[in-house]
């Protein structure tokens, strides 16, 4: 089996989201009707990383599933969640001398390549990204030679770091690294990247382009319209999974359609019947949509999901 050269994070439990994390893993919920993971494995790919591992701990069995149809390893951690670090150190006879870390539940078009390609020897670079807001709360910063020099509050070197900006979580690393994380349970940072960041190898490049991190059922609605609308675009050609008109429908393949139907998605095989109404919403594949007008509501496995915007 080749070593993977990409590593995408899929064991979580994605608590914020539920209840629709109770139905299936994060990183398997639909964005315009494809799974997340599908947006991020292309992404990849486009990078050329054909030898892709994914770890699953949450409902891992619908992740071997995906894994399986989509050329993908398979890490299964069990019985427990093992974190970044862990699950990385747990990978390490699987991955390549060097490889990128990229999380299930972001959407970015960060350059993967360029961010392999400034790991140095024995270190790792992290992409970092402007951002008031989090550079405040999560501070994550560089010098201007693009080494790390502070890591939230847990660590930290005399050089000056530029302000404002914060670790978007896509990191690439030399297999080197992973001597440094302890077996079982661990995140990266706060175990291999701290104790070599004196050492002036934990890199880092400036990301600008598109990033969301899919945390709460207002950004996954967000999320999902906005991928409708255009002003979001992955990595993978959604209308050419799906019919309809940008900015008003997407739909999956056999959905049947009679009620009404405003800027919203509906998955494959969904029903909207003569009854119903919707606007502003997300339909999962397989779903009926009770009758009555529905607003800002993501309609899933299990029942319906009202979303605060404001939450």
């Amino acid at each position: 089996m080749s070593r993977a050269t990409a590593f995408l994070l899929a064991a979580g439990f994605g608590s914020r989201l539920r209840p629709l994390t109770l139905a299936r893993p994060k990183p398997l919920l639909p964005l315009c009707g494809l799974p997340m993971l599908d947006h991020v494995l292309a992404h990849v790919r486009q990078h050329g990383h054909t030898h892709v591992l994914v770890n699953a701990h949450h409902l891992w069995e619908q992740v071997a599933a995906w894994a399986e149809v989509n050329g993908v390893q398979l890490q299964v951690e069990l019985p427990h969640i093992l974190g970044t670090g862990g699950g990385l150190k747990a990978a390490s006879d699987r991955l390549a001398d060097r490889f990128v870390v990229v999380n299930g539940d972001i959407l970015s078009d960060v350059d993967l390549t360029a961010l392999l390609d400034a790991v140095p020897s024995g270190g790792a670079a992290m992409a970092l990204r402007a951002d008031p807001t989090l550079g405040a709360r999560a501070p994550v910063e560089a010098d201007e030679e693009g080494v790390v020099v502070r890591m939230r509050e847990f660590a930290g070197t005399p050089g000056i770091g530029i302000e404002g900006t914060h670790f978007t979580g896509i990191h690439a690393a030399d297999r080197d690294t992973l001597s440094d994380v302890p077996d079982g349970f661990g995140c990266i940072v706060r175990t291999a990247y701290t104790r070599r960041l004196p050492a002036r190898v934990i890199r880092s490049i400036l990301h600008d382009g598109r990033w969301i991190d899919i945390g709460t059922p207002a950004d996954y609605l967000a999320a999902n319209l906005a991928v409708l609308d255009g002003t979001l675009t992955t990595a993978l050609p959604v209308w050419e999974h799906g019919t309809g008109t940008p900015g008003e429908v997407w739909v999956g393949s056999g959905a049947t359609i009679e009620g009404t139907v405003r800027h919203s998605i509906i998955g494959a095989r969904a029903t909207v019947p003569a009854g119903a109404s919707l606007t502003d919403c997300v339909v999962w594949d397989g779903a009926t949509v009770p009758e009555g007008h529905h607003h800002k509501v993501v309609i899933f496995d299990n029942g319906i999901l009202q979303v605060d915007q404001n939450g």
